[in-house]
Order: structure tokens, then C-alpha cells, then sequence
């Protein structure tokens, strides 16, 4: 009997990683935690069990992490193992809170409690160094297009929200068919389930399809102010290119840009890929000489590109864990920086450092504790330690058509709700990711990554322009959908017309509120667990009453 509870329990992580794009069962999320959930209390190795559940969860749709590719390096390869085996105990964390709360509550109240425990979980599992909220259960309804539509009031935190409450309700709906409560109390009770369903499924979907039209590309391109933008995808061989003349590189981006050119001479903003000029010289990446590349505008466009920033520090300032000394001299210190530079033609730039890095390959978690670790846990491609930004500003493009602000986004920050809605909140009226996705070709982690972007344009309506390395370069809509898409792993480039858009919604002027909500009431239910009687205590002093 306990083989086949552990057996059926097991059953939810095959069901969440179904339900995970590129897999195309998204429905399999509203039902995923119902087995788990459902076993949890009766199985005697429950804690061996929920791990096991999310190892399954993390690897079949995260398994692309430590693929292994002709090029790749052994850190990566064994950094994704070593991601699978811990991340999964992140995942037990609303689970041993329900069991805390199970102690002192009844088992209903405490599972009507578990969706707000989740969610303040997925919202804290996104903040600090060691932040990995690319699973958020919200990310498995990429393909529900209406009904994801109501991220733009709550973002793809509501969402998660409600695949927990109706996981819950399922399980609510399952249990008292088994027990006969729904022929006990008739059609008083299966019509609240239906309400409830309908509120949690239907309603999400009435909504999405009236908001889905409103941001119509079509009705847009008539109705607003439109730019004409141009991407340039070098698919260049990632593992190589920091090993590769950074003047051939920037060749191929121009050469692509103008193919784009001859069919398209009235482009405003050209989008090359991230870190698309790594280091050329002190002249450039130091001390932004960019006189060079002014001539690549011919007074007419900007360019927003991937740049590696050199930061010599002043005699004040004291080097930190991701410090480096040029050529070995211990007084010339200096930091880099994955970062974005824009160039207008009037000859002005502005330059945005990545602050959201990506643990383990762009920086060390809490460097500032375990920096002496550092040697260990670097990889031997490119500059693998960089300093972290410390101020998230929107850049203005100037030509002489255009005038407006673009969301700079680098790579994995786009997976952060909250860090992306700050761009829009602060007038973005566009946003642009720049990526290179190219150490996971022809696997999951590309096409993930691209869909996840979806959310940010929905949450904050505005068109995405992003481009990758090698793919997955394209036009994001305000609705999710995809204006223009480039073909993965080829040299090319692709234009099209950009509205620009001014409104701000729920979700942009009020961030996570719901996340804040959650987290308020899994604090005050824990709280009250330190004052009330175990349950069984409490039913033993209503009988001597």
C-alpha cells in the first residue's frame, strides 16, 4: 500500500514536466501537485518523495543545463548536474511549511493556505544571488494564450496562484467523491465546485480574449507612433567567439546590418547581440572611444549592442571579489561589465551594466562571503566573472525621426518579473532583450527562454524586440504573440515596424502585489502556529467540555 502511494505521489513530477514548454500539455498543471498532495500526509518517506517529485520536475525540462555539445566546457556540463541534485530541496520549502501548519490547523484550512505558501516560495525563490525562478509553474501555460492574458494584472505570479488553487480544488472535488460528501450535500456542493472552476479557468480565458484584442499587432501599427527596428543575428560559435579576432566578429554584424540596409533604408534601431563586442582595446572598452563605429550609423540610425565594459577604479575605491589587475599591475584595478551600449547618431551613447548575472556562470553567489572559491567555480570561456551593475536606467534613442526609451534587458534577466516591469515603470515605451542562448543549441533552452519573454511583454503590454546569438531572435507582441520570428542557427537579419507604446498596466504601476499578499498571509498562518494548540489538543479540550 505504501509503494503504491509513493508510486502515485511520484505521478506530479511527470505531470509538471509535462506540462513545461516546449511539451505541449499545459492542463497537466492544474492537475500536477493533486497526486502529491493527495498522498502526502498517509506516505511514510514523504520528504524522500517531494524531492524526487521536483527532481523530476528540474530535470526533464531543465536537463539541457549540462548538455553536451562538441565545444562544451566540463564546468557547465557538470554545473548542471550539480543544479539538479539542489534544486529540488528549494522546492520542498512550501511543502515543509504546509506540514508545520498542518500541526496546528485542520488539513483543509491548511491546504486552502497552501496556495499562498506557494507563491511566497516561487516570489522569494527570485530574489538574491542564488534566485532560479525560471520553473515558476506560471511558465508552463505558454501555449494557454487567453488565459495567460490576466498577467497584466498580477503578473505570471497570479498565474502560479491560481494553478495551485485549482490543484487544490481538485483535490477537494476528488476526496469528496470518494467519500460521498457531494451525494451528501447535492447540488448545493457541486455547484460551488463548478463556480470556483469557473472563476479559476473560464473567467482568466473571457477576459484574456477581449485583452488579447485590444493589443491586436495589426490595430496597434495604425493607432500609434511606430518604429522600424532591425535585428541582427550573427549565429556565431559561442564556445569560440572569445578566442576569435573581436574585429571579424563585428564585421559579421555589420555585414548582416547591411543586408538589412539595402531592403530597409528608413530602419531607426539596429539590435545586435549580447556581448557582440567583447574587447577590442583600453581606447574602446575603457575609455569609450567610439569613433570608429560613429561612421556605422551614417547619421541615420542608433545601434544597441552587446559591449564588454571596462571599469578602471579610482584611488578611492576598494577592489571587491571581481576585481582584476590589467596586465598583473596591482595598481591598475579594474572591473567588467556584461553590459548594453547604445550609440545614437549624434554621436551621444549611454551605457547599461547587467545586474541580474547568472549564478555560477557570470558571477559567484554572495561573492562577497565565498570569493575565495572563486578559482573553482569559474569557467574557462570568456570574461566568467563579472561585476554587477548597480543602477537600472531605460536608454534613450536619438535620430533624427525618433525619440524614445528602450528597457535594456540582458540574457536571464528577462526571466525576472518584477526587474523587467522597473524598466516600463520608469516610461519604457519598448523593450529589448540581447542574449546568447548559443551553449544550448538544438535543445529546450532556447525556445524556454523566448517564451518566457512572452510574459514580460504581457505582464507590462509592450512589444519585446529580442535578439540571441544564434536564436531565438524576434518580434514580440504586447499579446504575446509573435510578429516576426528569425530561424535558429542561421546568419540573418530581420526588420520590422515596432509600435511604441505609452499605457501602464495593473501589473507595471503595482509590481507583485500578489506576491506581497501571499507572503503576508504564509507569515501570519506560520505565525499563529506559535499560539495556537495542536489540533489534537484542541479537540481533546472540546470533550471535556
Amino acid at each position: 500500500m505504501q509503494r503504491k502511494k509513493f508510486f502515485i505521489g511520484l505521478l506530479s513530477g511527470f505531470l509538471l514536466a509535462l506540462s513545461f514548454p516546449p511539451y505541449t500539455f499545459f492542463p497537466f498543471a492544474f492537475i500536477g501537485l493533486v497526486p502529491l498532495l493527495y498522498v502526502f500526509n498517509s506516505v511514510k518517506r514523504r520528504w524522500l518523495l517531494t524531492y524526487l517529485v521536483f527532481f523530476v520536475y528540474h530535470y526533464a525540462t531543465n536537463w539541457w543545463i549540462s548538455s553536451w555539445q562538441k565545444d562544451t566546457d566540463p564546468y557547465l556540463f557538470v554545473s548542471g548536474f550539480a543544479v539538479a541534485l539542489v534544486h529540488p530541496f528549494f522546492f520542498m520549502i512550501p511543502f515543509a511549511l504546509l506540514n508545520l501548519i498542518q500541526k496546528k490547523y485542520s488539513r483543509r484550512i491548511s491546504l486552502w493556505l497552501f496556495p499562498f505558501l506557494w507563491l511566497a516560495f516561487e516570489w522569494f525563490h527570485s530574489l538574491g544571488d542564488l534566485a532560479y525562478p525560471w520553473l515558476t509553474l506560471g511558465y508552463t501555460q505558454a501555449y494557454n494564450h487567453f488565459w495567460i492574458q490576466i498577467a497584466d494584472i498580477g503578473g505570471v505570479w497570479l498565474l502560479s496562484f491560481l494553478i495551485v488553487l485549482a490543484n487544490v480544488l481538485i483535490l477537494f472535488f476528488v476526496e469528496d467523491v470518494q467519500e460521498n460528501r457531494l451525494r451528501k450535500f447535492g447540488k448545493i456542493a457541486l455547484n460551488k465546485y463548478l463556480v470556483a472552476f469557473a472563476l479559476v479557468l473560464i473567467v482568466p480565458s473571457v477576459y484574456g480574449v477581449f485583452r488579447s484584442m485590444d493589443f491586436d499587432p495589426s490595430q496597434l501599427l495604425k493607432q500609434q507612433d511606430v518604429v522600424k527596428v532591425g535585428i541582427v543575428q550573427p549565429n556565431i560559435n559561442p564556445w569560440r567567439k572569445w578566442d576569435t579576432s573581436p574585429e571579424s566578429q563585428i564585421a559579421i554584424h555589420l555585414q548582416v546590418q547591411d543586408s538589412l540596409k539595402r531592403v530597409n533604408s528608413d530602419i531607426d534601431l539596429f539590435v545586435w547581440s549580447e556581448t557582440a563586442v567583447t574587447f577590442l582595446s583600453l581606447d574602446v572598452n575603457a575609455f569609450h572611444d567610439f569613433s570608429e563605429f560613429y561612421r556605422f550609423l551614417e547619421g541615420k540610425s542608433s545601434i544597441l549592442t552587446g559591449f564588454a565594459d571596462f571599469r578602471f577604479l579610482s584611488s578611492d575605491e576598494k577592489p571587491s571579489f571581481t576585481t582584476k589587475f590589467y596586465l598583473g599591475d596591482s595598481s591598475r584595478p579594474y572591473n567588467t561589465y556584461n553590459s548594453i551600449l547604445l550609440l545614437n547618431p549624434d554621436h551621444s551613447y549611454q551605457v547599461y551594466h547587467k545586474i541580474r548575472l547568472t549564478s555560477f556562470g557570470e558571477q559567484i553567489p554572495y561573492g562577497e562571503i565565498f570569493g575565495f572559491a572563486r578559482s573553482f567555480l569559474e569557467w574557462n570561456v570568456g570574461i566568467s566573472s563579472w561585476a554587477k551593475g548597480n543602477e537600472q536606467n531605460n536608454l534613450r534613442v536619438k535620430t533624427q525621426r525618433k525619440n524614445f526609451l528602450v528597457a535594456p534587458i540582458i540574457c536571464i534577466e528577462s526571466i525576472y518579473p518584477g526587474f523587467c516591469r522597473e524598466f516600463v515603470h520608469r516610461g519604457a515605451s519598448l523593450m529589448v532583450i540581447i542574449t546568447n542562448d548559443g551553449w544550448y543549441d538544438h535543445t529546450f533552452g532556447p525556445l524556454q527562454h523566448y517564451l518566457i519573454a512572452t510574459f514580460r511583454a504581457i505582464e507590462n503590454r509592450r512589444f519585446i524586440v529580442r535578439c540571441a546569438n544564434t536564436g531565438i531572435s524576434g518580434f514580440i507582441c504586447p499579446n504575446g504573440e509573435s510578429l516576426a520570428r528569425a530561424p535558429q542557427y542561421r546568419q540573418i537579419g530581420i526588420a520590422e515596424d515596432v509600435p511604441l507604446l505609452s499605457n501602464q498596466t495593473i501589473y507595471t504601476l503595482y509590481g507583485d502585489w500578489i506576491a506581497y499578499l501571499a507572503v503576508a498571509v504564509a507569515l501570519a498562518s506560520i505565525t499563529f502556529t506559535f499560539f495556537l494548540r495542536p489540533k489534537g489538543a484542541m479537540a481533546e479540550s472540546h470533550k471535556r467540555k
